[in-house]
């Protein structure tokens, strides 16, 4: 059986207990990626595990980075593979691990955490059930924002993303949106929010892999002009 787990948001205290022992007692452990503040505690507490972090160097982009991982945890069959956040909420590589495992009859067990979703709306202080659309921010072509609506944009993990991903929502938005930069929501010591105008998103220092942008409904409709 393969058993897929969630890291939580990057905070020890949202690590279950449940997510520990299957780790712990597992014979071959595989993480996404070494880049999350609970990493180091699986270390100190004697987890041992390979990460796919080589992948993301080696890969032309995250689709083939995806494709690769799902792939090695199908090979394995009996294994426990760990993500960041809640496995369902926008885990790619699970997705694909979930499909395979199906077309090959194999047992996958999800075993849920809190997601960075609800470490999000509760650093923001705001009710999810008001409505909002989750958007991977390198995914804007094919999904896009509701300027109606909350929009959450994931993978916003640079500088260099942040521009293009602004660039992206000004076709939406007017360039004085409101918008909330959240930098590893519910970690304490690594938590920062910042309320900063769309055109100035790229201009923080602190943008990472931990990043996510939080887009409230617009004040003020722009419209989209399409090229023909």
């Amino acid at each position: 059986m393969i058993k897929i787990v969630g890291l939580g948001p990057g905070s020890i205290d949202d690590l279950t207990l449940k997510t520990i022992e299957i780790l712990k007692n597992a014979d071959k452990v595989f993480l996404r990626t070494h880049k999350h503040p609970n990493v180091n505690y699986l270390k100190e507490i004697g987890i041992k595990f390979e990460t796919f972090d080589k992948y993301y160097d080696e890969g032309n982009d995250f689709d083939e980075v995806y494709e690769k991982i799902a792939k090695k945890i199908i090979e394995e069959k009996e294994c426990v593979y760990g993500v960041p956040g809640h496995p369902l909420v926008a885990e790619k590589s699970v997705e694909l691990i979930l499909k395979y495992a199906k077309d090959k009859n194999i047992d996958v067990e999800i075993v849920p955490a809190l997601s960075f979703i609800d470490a999000l709306f509760n650093s923001l202080q705001i009710d999810p059930s008001n409505g909002f659309k989750l958007i991977d921010g390198l995914m804007l072509e094919e999904h896009r924002p509701d300027p109606k609506t909350s929009n959450v944009i994931t993978q916003v993990y640079s500088r260099f993303i942040a521009g293009e991903v602004k660039i992206k929502l000004m076709e939406y938005y007017d360039d004085e949106q409101e918008v909330y930069v959240v930098r590893a929501a519910g970690v304490k010591e690594l938590e920062r929010i910042e309320k900063v105008k769309l055109y100035e998103i790229d201009r923080l220092d602190f943008i990472d892999y931990l990043t996510t942008l939080y887009i409230p409904p617009a004040k003020n409709k722009k419209e989209r002009i399409l090229m023909i």
